[in-house]
């Protein structure tokens, strides 16, 4: 009986010990581990001089306290050095405060691993802590355009937003999301985008701060998670410009602007841009326009010319031409060769001034327009028109007595020459010519055109009157007049 109480009183003993032993190791497996650094690192566990401390809380309450540590380093993953007590302060002496290692290296970058393993007061020796680690990165973190998608020099109007995509890579301790940053500079401009995933995207860069137009250099600066800095300066830039092009010069032949219905009308375009410059992939050679607007119809058209540079900038500039009828300005044209029998050649002062000849059909007065000679003779006569041709290419008009009208013989739509029915006297036309030079409108034309009509029906009237005489039906109602005044006067 007092066997079994004695092996009680031991089993309760050794009970009790057991307890106590696994208190003063959990005691010691409270302990924490943490990691300072005067230059403020951006990550708790990456460093960028190697120069930290450890720093690790006791256990105040134990019964056996802390006598010493020992701290074992390895450098990616393989054992670098052993430190037997780092730290020899006996408890009590720095009752309740921290203690630490100040860790210096100069290494190339590695990850450093911290062990720790305590001495109590009473020599037992505990079990390691928790491993923690402290990256040392002392190389900044490649800033790399390649697969950006952005090609240097791209023309950008500062009214646009720019879109970048950087990778950043660190091979040490790496870059974090939450922790590592690009700051995008351009020339004062700047925004701040997080690392994700590697890279620093930004479509909304905006360049609205660049009221100047040229070379706008792109500056970024990365961070890793050590806080290092990589940075990428002045290589690729942005051209900036806000100006438009200028207004392009518009031209067209003729210059007058004014064409007849199915003749050629040809038209170009030149500008030019100081900034960016013309964006010579736009329309034609930089250029929107039509080169040959139609013809085929009469009337007042419009056209325009559109030039663009090459950060999206553009101007214009307008036209407006003017169709004509076909018909030729002094009436009809005639291809009939006519043998003149007379001619009469005048000087350049005698035509600016004015000539007056009369001429009997087939008479003709010679002059010069542009160096080329010209003529206008008469091809018909009534007793109150005439039907008169000028050419080099042949235009017929029947104009009444008192009629000018006006012809053009150069092709310029400008009217060279008016020509003036005097009268009519014994056979001849008294005709002067003098030479113009007036722009051809539809209101002209149509003027022109009207007289041609008036002096047609004038002259069908005279045809028509003259011709009743030598109608047969004419001569037999006179022959029956005069037979009947003559049979009246007998009965009487």
């Amino acid at each position: 009986m007092v066997c079994e109480k004695n092996r009680l009183v031991i089993g309760i003993v050794l009970s009790v010990f057991l307890v106590l032993s696994l208190y003063f190791v959990l005691a010691m497996h409270a302990t924490t581990i943490t990691f300072t650094d005067p230059d403020d690192v951006s990550s708790a566990y990456a460093d960028s001089d190697g120069h930290f401390t450890i720093n690790w809380t006791n256990d105040t309450t134990s019964a056996s306290p802390i006598c010493n540590w020992t701290v074992a380093i390895w450098m990616n993953d393989n054992i670098a050095l052993v430190t037997d007590k780092a730290n020899t302060s006996v408890y009590g002496e720095q009752d309740n405060s921290s203690w630490g290692y100040t860790w210096t290296n100069a290494t190339p970058d590695a990850n450093y691993t911290f062990s720790f393993s305590a001495f109590l007061a009473n020599g037992t020796r505990t079990a390691n802590s928790t491993n923690v680690s402290m990256y040392v990165d002392l190389t900044a973190p490649i800033v790399n355009w390649t697969n950006s998608g952005y090609n240097n020099v791209t023309y950008k109007k500062n009214t646009e937003q720019l879109i970048l995509n950087i990778s950043v890579g660190d091979a040490a301790s790496g870059v974090e999301s939450g922790i590592s940053y690009c700051v995008f500079d351009i020339n004062g401009t700047n925004e701040t985008v997080a690392v994700s995933g590697g890279w620093c995207n930004t479509t909304t860069l905006n360049l609205t701060g660049l009221t100047t137009d040229g070379n706008k250099t792109i500056d970024i600066w990365a961070n890793d998670s050590a806080n290092n800095v990589g940075v990428s300066l002045s290589y690729y830039v942005v051209w900036v410009d806000t100006t438009a092009p200028a207004v392009p010069t518009f031209s067209c032949t003729p210059s007058s602007l004014s064409v007849r219905a199915g003749d050629a009308f040809s038209c170009s375009c030149t500008g030019s841009d100081a900034s960016s410059g013309i964006n010579t992939s736009y329309g034609t050679s930089g250029y929107s326009f039509t080169a040959s607007p139609s013809t085929a119809a009469t009337g007042t058209f419009n056209i325009t010319c559109t030039t663009r540079d090459y950060a999206g900038n553009s101007n214009s500039a307008s036209l407006e031409y003017t169709v004509h009828s076909a018909l030729s300005s002094g009436g009809t044209s005639s291809t009939t060769t006519t043998i003149w029998t007379k001619s009469y050649s005048i000087s350049d002062n005698q035509f600016t001034n004015g000539y007056t000849q009369q001429l009997a059909t087939k008479g003709r007065i010679k002059f010069k327009v542009g160096g080329a000679t010209h003529q206008a003779g008469v091809l018909e006569l009534t007793e109150t028109t005439a039907k008169i041709e000028v050419s080099s290419t042949a235009q017929e008009a029947t104009l009444a007595i008192g009629d000018m009208r006006k012809f053009e013989v150069t092709d310029d739509n400008y009217y060279d020459v008016v020509i003036t029915l005097n009268s009519i006297l014994d056979g001849k036309a008294d005709i002067t010519v003098k030479s113009i030079n007036e722009l051809i409108t539809l209101e002209t034309e149509a003027e022109e055109q009207e007289k041609e009509e008036v002096a047609g029906e004038e002259d069908e009237e005279v045809i028509e009157s003259s011709s009743i005489f030598k109608k047969w039906w004419f001569w037999l109602i006179v022959v029956l007049v005069i037979a009947g005044i003559v049979y009246s006067q007998r009965n009487k």
